[in-house]
């Protein structure tokens, strides 16, 4: 794989702190541990360009999609448990297979931006750093930088749950009356603390989490494509 051209943003850039950021395949492919990144100027102008070029690649996208749905119902898997059962917060007189579904879902559709943003940003953070150490980029540093990332940006996912769908909403009431009732009992309080704790809650538990997931994501990644080319071989 050849050295991508620096991208410049004209005479007023120049000055800038070049970085490092790897294509989707130099994170999720089979020949990630081969893969050279792509040269940036450290700039916000150079946003679009940083997410064009990494979404260039259809693997890309699979990777989006792949993060989106593990983030989004394997973490939402893990939330629910630490805010439903963990802090004893409950939820409606549903079932909680559909209360963490609900939730999931929710959380798929409105995390996916965000993680499409952490997935650029954390292949220039482990790139620049794999760059100056004349390393690799691993599995491991990415799946922190992002997982921590993704921590980060989460953080007002209780407040923004509580107050489209959470108990008492309008949702959370129409839920109750379709799908609620029978051998389905409210169960828990709601938390009674400050937005503040509650988004601090939300990013201790979101680290080690996202972490995991991004870990997950990056190996599972990688094993697909390995396979996928052993099954174009054969």
């Amino acid at each position: 794989m050849t050295p991508q051209p620096e991208v410049s943003w004209g005479e007023t850039m120049k000055s800038s702190t070049p970085i490092m950021v790897g294509s989707a395949r130099s994170i999720f492919g089979a020949e990630a541990l081969d893969a050279r990144p792509t040269t940036y100027d450290l700039h916000p102008r150079s946003l679009p360009a940083i997410l064009r070029t990494f979404y260039s690649e259809p693997s890309a996208w699979a990777a989006l999609l792949l993060c989106a749905l593990l983030v989004g119902y394997g973490g939402g898997a893990v939330m629910f448990w630490f805010h439903s059962i963990y802090l004893n917060e409950g939820g409606p007189a549903i079932s909680p297979w559909l209360h963490w579904f609900i939730d999931s879902s929710a959380g798929f559709i409105g995390l996916t931006p965000l993680v499409a943003l952490v997935l650029p940003f954390a292949s220039i953070v482990v790139g620049r750093i794999a760059s100056a150490a004349g390393a690799r980029v691993g599995a491991v540093p990415f799946a922190f930088v992002g997982g921590t990332a993704l921590a980060v940006g989460t953080a007002p996912a209780p407040l923004v749950h509580d107050g489209l769908i959470g108990r008492g909403t309008w949702f959370a009431a129409k839920m109750t009356e379709w799908w609620g009732g029978g051998h389905h009992h409210a169960i828990g309080r709601p938390q009674e603390v400050s937005a503040v704790v509650a988004m601090l809650q939300q990013i201790a538990a979101g680290v080690p989490i996202y972490i995991s997931i991004l870990l997950v994501a990056v190996l599972l990644g990688r094993a697909l494509s390995r396979t996928a080319e052993w099954l174009a071989a054969v």
